[in-house]
């Protein structure tokens, strides 16, 4: 869960006609090292996959503006089957409800690829996603394909030592920072900044849905003949005509294993509509992590969840078989 302007895709905290789904890790990640983390040398993060098998990995590396980044990725597919009139990936930075857009990230015939910058100005800590969109210079992101966890990765400079011993011995001056990479850099505010304000992030809009009507309905999930051991629980409401979910899944085998590609996750309306919600992770990610999603266009907040293994994405209506149904709607098909 993408927009851009030229082609009417749903935008990041906008409203939505499409699926608007992205991934938070439910699990704490252990600390890059033992020592503080304004002494670290380096920091790796394992980006997660929300809708392809791509993986990614962001790693920063200390400097004197506050971390060297380098986001690598692998396996992409060709942005025009993740959304619609997509031709290009697109990384972003994301804290606290801005925005900064740090370039294209360029692949090769293989779907590897990568993009090196420096820390985003005046972002201590933040998350970094990855989109597809229709072109490079899109001004706001659509739904993520890769991301970090919130706020997961932040500023990281050389320790005390390291700064010392890259002064000029004859001067006592600190030597700028070597191969140092700009990032690209926003068309400029009004004010000047190079950062774009929005209502919210992602997952805080989805947080904040649920906590405003008490935590949401609870949906539990039990496995279908394709995967009996499978489960799955979640929060779900919704506000000003949108669905808001919060999921967490446990016991669901890979797609390959039950012969499909992608997982499907569909929403059901008690007047017999069925409608599309989004696609899960194709990875482990499913077990371990929570997915959010949001989708306008619903009108009661009296929907059901399904889950069904496809062989092919997008899907438009459910054709595989179903891995997962709601334990008290089982006359669903």
């Amino acid at each position: 869960m993408s927009k851009c302007k030229q082609v009417r895709r749903p935008s990041w905290g906008a409203s939505a006609a499409a699926l608007g789904l992205a991934l938070a890790a439910a699990l704490s990640h252990a600390a890059a090292a033992a020592a503080p983390r304004g002494q670290e040398q380096r920091v790796d993060i394992r980006l997660r996959s929300l809708t392809t098998r791509a993986t990614g990995q962001l790693t920063v590396e200390a400097s004197e503006t506050g971390g060297r980044a380098r986001l690598t990725a692998m396996n992409l597919p060709d942005p025009q089957t993740v959304a619609a009139g997509a031709a290009v990936y697109v990384v972003w930075a994301v804290s606290g409800g801005r925005i900064v857009r740090l370039g294209e990230l360029r692949r090769d015939e293989r779907g590897n690829g990568g993009l090196a910058f420096e820390r985003p100005a005046g972002l201590e800590r933040y998350g970094v996603i990855v989109t597809a969109e229709a072109a490079a210079e899109v001004e706001r992101p659509g739904d993520p394909v890769l991301t970090t966890r919130a706020d997961e990765a932040a500023a990281l400079y050389p320790s005390r030592a390291d700064a010392a011993g890259r002064a000029d011995a004859s001067t006592g001056r600190t030597a700028a920072p070597a191969g140092r990479v700009p990032s690209v850099p926003m068309p400029p505010s009004p004010s000047g900044t190079r950062t774009r304000r929005v209502a919210g992030d992602f997952y805080t809009e989805v947080d904040d849905a649920l906590v405003s009507r008490g935590g949401g309905r609870r949906i539990e999930l039990e496995g279908d003949s394709a995967a009996p051991n499978a489960r799955g629980a979640a929060r779900a409401t919704l506000s000003a005509s949108r669905a808001y979910v919060r999921a967490n899944f446990r016991g669901v085998p890979l797609p390959s294993a039950v012969g499909a590609s992608v997982y499907i996750l569909w929403g059901v309306i008690p007047d017999g509509r069925i409608v599309y919600m989004g696609s899960l992770p194709a990875t482990e990610d499913i077990n371990r992590a929570e997915v959010y999603v949001r989708v306008a266009g619903f009108e009661a907040d009296d929907y059901t969840l399904f889950v069904t293994a496809e062989r092919r994405r997008p899907a438009h209506a459910p054709e595989g078989r179903r891995l997962l149904k709601p334990k008290d709607a089982a006359s669903i098909k």
